[in-house]
């Protein structure tokens, strides 16, 4: 919220200043992010212009220029959503973390996931429950998809929530996890659909874990596999 213009005249000052300096940078989130939906949006309409085209096509081309409008249309599906998450209102309450963990967990777990909740007591904090669940989500898919399992350990320590998700995969080279957070970045080199998601899914999570005032970070774990550590203030 912006700070209350009160006190000495040098305090009030300093304060508007940072209200002013605060509401440019919302305002340019704000067009960066305008910017992008608008885009992916207007894609669309020559995507669908090309799939009519290629109905002429030879089997082979039309077979293979489907296949590449497709996952262009995920993508920038994936975009848009992206984008409409990061606008989207929060409303912050307080809320039991280990509660979505075990919703997040069941849910994957019914689908099939091998995935795991440590136990552990409640960790209660303020936060928005849509955005931290899709945060655990994210994370626990990551691991399943590319680890083949997921195990969710929370704790808290001190004034802060700790998340950590972990798998038994490959890990990831070092110069990929300087890059994981990145928008579109994808460890999975094959860029195949099968086999590798549109690369949002970790930027979500950082931006996600930023908004609540905490970080996200992944590392290689010395047994094997990936660890993903969420913090959270609580």
């Amino acid at each position: 919220a912006p700070l209350t213009l009160s006190g000495p005249s040098e305090i009030a000052e300093a304060a508007a200043s940072f209200n002013q300096m605060q509401e440019r940078l919302n305002r340019y989130v704000e067009d960066r992010t305008t910017l992008i939906a608008a885009v992916a949006h207007d894609l669309r309409t020559p995507l669908m212009r090309l799939s009519l085209r290629l109905e002429k096509a030879p089997d082979a081309i039309r077979l293979a220029g489907e296949d590449d409008i497709r996952e262009m249309s995920e993508r920038i599906g994936a975009a848009m959503a992206f984008v409409r998450e990061m606008t989207r209102h929060v409303r912050r309450q307080r809320l039991d973390l280990r509660s979505l963990a075990e919703s997040v967990a069941t849910d994957a777990a019914d689908r099939g996931g091998d995935v795991t909740l440590l136990p552990g007591p409640a960790i209660s904090m303020e936060g928005d429950a849509p955005s931290l669940k899709a945060l655990l989500t994210n994370l626990v898919t990551n691991a399943v998809h590319y680890g083949g399992n997921a195990q969710i350990a929370l704790r808290r320590e001190r004034d802060v929530a700790i998340v950590e998700v972990s798998d038994n995969g490959p890990g990831m080279v070092p110069s990929d996890l300087v890059r994981a957070f990145e928008p579109f970045f994808r460890a999975e080199r094959s860029r195949n659909r099968d086999t590798g998601g549109t690369g949002l899914g970790l930027a979500s999570v950082r931006a996600v874990a930023r908004a609540h005032g905490g970080e996200a970070k992944v590392e290689n774990r010395p047994t094997g596999g990936l660890l993903a550590r969420v913090t959270l203030p609580v």
